[in-house]
């Protein structure tokens, strides 16, 4: 989830558990929401981390000590502690610490419900858990938590909050059933084609909690659909642009297109050398972060040879993927290097790319 929705739900939690009226405690309705505001993004602080070595930070470090509960009572301690002494409110930095806790406790639980991962026992353990039911960028999700924390502004409301958490609850619930129809799509397919899966798995889509991605692995094979399951979307066949393209990409069950991907391309010769590339122990951290890893592209020219990898998850027939690693080779050198497409980049200026190698 996005660090502003954090940070709202954060001040929501805190003003729906213990609002200011009708306390007896000093702490004002604007310091509660403030604290409840600050601890709500305050695991994304690790975000610092990016600017250390990228690589390790998406596999190792993101989501993970600051997102964990186990080391949830010391950022709680710690937020509460500064925050008294911010407010002028030492007395009740333990008041404060329990306000911080449980917006840190909103923030974790927002993120398990989005496919990233998140390491809730680090640092004892790097399992990652996901309940994979809500897009990191939710409209809906963000816009009932803004509303309940508008109407928590003011003291004297003192119903509205909760309600505004309830029908969070409620929604997030009811994209749970969504996922188990898509799901519910998925193996019908699976039984259609007699298919003898490794894995079956929907993942939530942008834009409306209808949008999923099925994706099915056997092997290295890859089968995806992309579906809307409120009976797809009404699209011109002239309609062109980017909502056209989102519309056109999820389908009714009943119309849906299923596409083969395979993990290290298409052609068997050329496969060999790629499984090969995909083992070198530079790609050590983004083989433990890819839970679906193929080929994205093969770039080309006289005096360079890259191969580019990605997540399957995050690809998007409308959008560039975010996260594009690979090897780059120069001509007449034996060793491989590192490297990372960035986000929007669609090719490196020194490269012509194999377009036959490109995820469309």
């Amino acid at each position: 989830m996005d660090t502003i929705t954090h940070s709202l739900l954060g001040a929501l939690v805190v003003r729906s558990a213990f609002p200011a009226s009708g306390s007896k405690r000093p702490l004002t309705n604007r310091q509660r929401l403030l604290t409840g505001a600050i601890a709500g993004a305050f695991p994304d602080v690790d975000y610092v981390a990016s600017f250390v070595d990228p690589m390790v930070y998406l596999t190792l470090w993101h989501r993970s000590i600051t997102h964990s509960f186990v080391m949830l009572p010391l950022w709680a301690l710690l937020v509460g502690v500064l925050l008294s002494f911010a407010f002028r409110q030492r007395g009740q930095w333990c008041f404060l610490t329990l306000l911080a806790g449980i917006s840190v406790i909103s923030h974790i639980l927002s993120d398990l419900i989005t496919v990233y991962g998140t390491q809730i026992f680090s640092p004892l353990s790097g399992w990652r858990a996901s309940i994979g039911t809500t897009f990191i960028i939710d409209p809906w999700f963000t816009m009932i938590v803004l509303i309940g924390f508008i109407a928590g502004l003011k003291e004297n409301v003192r119903l509205l909050p909760q309600i505004s958490l309830a029908i969070l609850v409620a929604y997030v619930t009811f994209q749970g059933v969504l996922k188990y129809q898509a799901l519910s799509v998925a193996y019908a397919h699976v039984n259609n084609e007699a298919m003898k899966p490794d894995l079956v798995e929907a993942f939530p889509q942008p834009f409306s909690p209808y949008n999923w991605k099925l994706l099915i692995k056997a092997g290295d094979r890859y089968d995806t659909a992309y579906i809307n399951l409120n009976n797809g979307y009404t699209v011109v066949d002239s309609d062109t642009g980017f909502w056209a393209d989102v519309k056109k990409t999820y389908r009714a069950s009943h119309d849906l297109s299923w596409k083969r991907y395979h993990k290290f391309g298409d052609n068997p010769h050329r496969a060999k050398r790629i499984r090969a590339l995909w083992k070198n122990p530079k790609l050590d951290y983004f083989r433990k972060f890819a839970a679906f890893p193929m080929l994205y592209r093969m770039d080309t020219t006289a005096d360079n040879t890259c191969v580019w990898f990605t997540d399957l998850r995050y690809v998007l027939p409308y959008m560039t993927p975010p996260f594009r690693y690979g090897l780059c080779q120069s001509a007449g050198k034996s060793d491989w290097r590192l490297n990372r497409l960035r986000r929007f980049v669609r090719k490196v200026p020194w490269f012509h790319r194999d377009p036959a190698t490109e995820v469309p």
